[in-house]
């Protein structure tokens, strides 16, 4: 693999995971939420489920699963399931503000509580069709077959994941930090309203998209 080529893939790749989503969106309101003693879990989760997808697309299960309808249109309804709970899970969630309290309380996070925030990051990626099929259309351009196969791949999964995860670290820091400035209970009210509305909408946005293709 040469450096132009390389140089290309990198910059598709940062496009990619630098452009919102859902899982920013996700990582934004852990980050907040949870504080920067925490900031690492949602990238980490989303990184895992992209590096777990990374690797069932170059298997080529990603190819059986692309080809057939029922499988593929089902782990996006899947998905779309997954939008909703975050969204009434952030609907639901209570208004805090950052003090010294709430502060130290954040600090204490525990075990159960991060394990669910790494894992709902990690089912967020590996119930996200488009990402498979995004990988199927980019992997192959730069794959060289008359080179190692493997050697190849596992450059380029390397890659993708670990600019994924470091751009949702600078995302999810950066919002933890700006947090401990003008968090309060007003703020994170609408914080939790306006993030259950975005999940909802994207959510609602994949329900269209499969009665249209229906």
């Amino acid at each position: 693999m040469n450096f132009e080529t390389l140089s290309l893939f990198l910059t598709v790749v940062f496009i990619t995971c630098v452009t919102p989503g859902a899982g920013v969106l996700y990582t934004l309101h852990n980050a907040i939420n949870y504080g920067t003693e925490n900031a690492y879990l949602s990238p980490t989760g989303n990184a895992f489920g992209v590096l777990v997808m990374s690797l069932i697309t170059a298997a080529g299960l990603g190819a059986v699963i692309h080809s057939s309808p029922v499988l593929f249109y089902g782990l996006q309804f899947c998905g779309c399931l997954l939008l909703i709970y975050f969204g009434y899970k952030s609907w639901m969630a209570p208004a805090i503000a950052l003090n010294a309290e709430t502060a130290e309380a954040r600090k204490k996070t525990s075990k159960k509580s991060k394990l669910k925030i790494f894992t709902n990051a990690a089912l967020l990626q590996v119930s996200n069709p488009m990402l498979i099929v995004f990988l199927l259309s980019l992997l192959p351009q730069f794959i060289d077959p008359s080179k190692n196969y493997v050697q190849q791949v596992l450059v380029l999964v390397f890659i993708f994941v670990f600019i994924c995860w470091l751009v949702h670290i600078f995302y999810s820091y950066s919002a933890a930090l700006a947090a401990s400035h003008w968090m309060n209970e007003r703020f994170s009210f609408w914080l939790n309203k306006i993030s259950a509305a975005l999940f909802w909408l994207i959510g609602l946005s994949v329900i269209v998209h499969l009665f249209k293709t229906f």
